[in-house]
């Protein structure tokens, strides 16, 4: 299969468009949780069963850093390639520490919240952590243009998701907590969409092919480690229930007619899967 490799040029300039975007967006978890006068400002008692049980489930995915990080590690530190590849492969490594710090600042903000408003005890809570975080992760591509487009899916499928279940809580503290995260993963889905459209358009019908064979075989690797994942697929999607997952292919769709538009290419129709697992975080 032939490969596709970013423009090393257009890879220095998405990179810098999203640190200049992260740099004006800092927040701490310790500013939002870690202060007695915020946390007097939570309403546990207003979350939902559904709702916790759909907080502990991102908190298990965005607590997976060890295994996210290693995979960028893993892919993009191979010496046996030519010296320009590994220029670009660590162009996106620069990406990957800030991509990696700022999921970290999810997990903890979570991790946080839920102790200290006594949803969970940190006894309980890191028996959960370590049972999700001791199972194996792996990305299911190798090539990077692969790569990128699956991480662009599943960045916008969390952002979506993030979205729909801060619209869906009553607590101020978890709303603007999700709104924060979601504003992260908002720069992380940009990105990776900015680096596929901009960065690998040498060949945009290629391109397409790709996203469609991504499109269609999309899940997650974290699906098939989560203990009870389908039943907690229902409880994700009765906690956000203004989350939809077909939103997840059509905006993308639209985001690449917008692409081919802008460089006055033409992408080949995208099919969206007759089925497809209900979320994916």
């Amino acid at each position: 299969m032939e490969t596709l490799v970013p423009d090393r040029a257009a890879l220095d300039r998405v990179l810098e468009e999203y640190l200049t975007r992260a740099r004006s967006s800092g927040w701490s978890p310790y500013d939002l949780v870690d202060k007695p006068e915020l946390v007097a400002l939570a309403r546990p008692d207003r979350i939902s069963p559904e709702q916790l049980s759909a907080v502990r489930t991102v908190l298990y995915v965005e607590d997976h850093l060890p295994g996210y990080l290693s995979e960028h590690l893993r892919l993009f530190t191979d010496t046996s390639l030519p010296d320009e590849r590994q220029f670009i492969n660590r162009t996106i490594l620069r990406f990957s520490f800030n991509w990696a710090a700022e999921e970290d600042r999810h997990s903890h903000v979570l991790e946080m919240y839920l102790v200290n408003t006594g949803l969970m005890s940190r006894e309980q809570l890191d028996a959960d952590l370590m049972r999700e975080r001791n199972k194996a992760f792996r990305f299911p591509y190798s090539e990077p243009v692969d790569t990128f487009i699956y991480l662009a899916l599943q960045e916008h499928a969390t952002l979506l998701y993030y979205q729909a279940l801060s619209s869906a809580v009553e607590d101020p503290v978890l709303r603007n907590i999700l709104k924060k995260m979601a504003s992260d993963e908002a720069r992380h889905r940009t990105f990776f969409f900015e680096l596929i459209t901009r960065g690998c358009s040498s060949d945009l019908d290629l391109l397409a092919e790709r996203v469609a064979r991504a499109i269609d075989k999309f899940d997650m690797p974290i699906q098939r480690s989560l203990d009870n994942y389908r039943r907690q697929v229902v409880t994700l999607m009765r906690a956000a229930p203004r989350y939809r997952q077909a939103d997840v292919f059509d905006q993308m769709n639209n985001l690449l007619n917008r692409a081919r538009r802008k460089h006055q290419e033409s992408i080949a129709a995208l099919v969206v899967p007759s089925e497809s697992p209900l979320v994916h975080l």
